[in-house]
């Protein structure tokens, strides 16, 4: 299809003057490129602004289409901005992920498949971290809660673009050995106290994995995304916390330290256990980009 960028708020300002706005709908609805693909498409807010949507959460309104879309063009007294978003929280779009690369200005690219989780916008040889914004969504009020706006913001200066907006924390894979020192006796002696007590419980401990999942609020699938480093770190800290067993069955069934759905370590379950926790608790530096 050839490059379908867009390179300045008068090109988005020209290409939706241009388009014929699809006939039978109730809103204006003017396509990026082919129309039988509308929900790719440019939404006008006013003059000095414009939307590339993607078609993600356009039944919540044009408002918080502001919030949530992908590219945003806005022309303000002091110059022309883009800001990009990607994803929100921890779900992957593969569409919108294409769509970010097939609709930012030439010469800027997104790299979204060398390394899971962490993507970049390059320009310029120059690697800007964009991860995904967190939000909360509530059904019944039809209301965004944005928890952190995480974006990226450039400004068009003579026909390139200087970032303007704060760098963003990228976590490393270089261990933060202060911290990981100072915790280290407090798991050895959570896990002494796992090897005690679980075996007690049986294959109850199993059997009960949705109802200590449902602490951290979440499905036991997916626990370690909706905990928090903070969270990890206060119930290592107390002996008498009231997670203190969630986290000790949850992370065996994770590091499968069972047998017949009954606790039973295996050599190298305190090592799984000890990177998990190492993971979850957010024990590696990080860095701006």
């Amino acid at each position: 299809m050839g490059y379908r960028g867009l390179n300045s708020f008068d090109e988005v300002a020209k290409r939706y003057s241009e388009i014929k706005p699809i006939r039978g709908r109730k809103e204006d609805t003017r396509p990026l490129n082919e129309r039988r693909y509308a929900w790719n498409r440019i939404i006008k807010v006013d003059d000095n602004k414009y939307i590339l949507s993607d078609g993600h959460y356009t039944w919540w309104g044009q408002d918080m289409l502001e919030n949530v879309s992908p590219i945003i063009w806005e022309r303000k007294e002091d110059g022309d901005y883009i800001t990009i978003r990607n994803n929100m929280n921890d779900s992957s779009a593969v569409s919108r992920y294409q769509f970010i690369s097939d609709y930012l200005p030439l010469g800027m690219s997104f790299d979204w498949y060398n390394v899971p989780g962490k993507h970049f916008v390059k320009y310029k040889d120059q690697e800007h971290y964009l991860p995904k914004y967190k939000g909360k969504f509530d059904y019944n009020n039809k209301t965004l809660t944005i928890e952190k706006d995480n974006k990226l913001v450039f400004k068009h200066v003579d026909g390139g673009f200087i970032r303007v907006n704060e760098l963003q924390p990228i976590k490393t894979r270089r261990l933060d050995k202060d911290l990981d020192k100072e915790y280290s006796k407090k798991l050895i002696a959570m896990w002494e106290w796992m090897q005690v007590v679980l075996p007690i419980l049986g294959e109850t401990m199993y059997e009960s994995r949705t109802t200590y999942a449902d602490s951290f609020g979440g499905s036991y699938w997916y626990w370690t995304k909706r905990t928090t480093p903070e969270e990890i770190r206060e119930i290592l800290n107390d002996e008498e916390h009231p997670k203190r067993m969630a986290l000790a069955v949850l992370a065996s069934i994770e590091v499968d330290a069972m047998n017949d759905k009954r606790f039973e370590p295996k050599t190298d379950s305190y090592k799984k256990l000890r990177m998990l926790v190492r993971r979850v608790g957010d024990f590696y530096k990080t860095e701006l980009a």
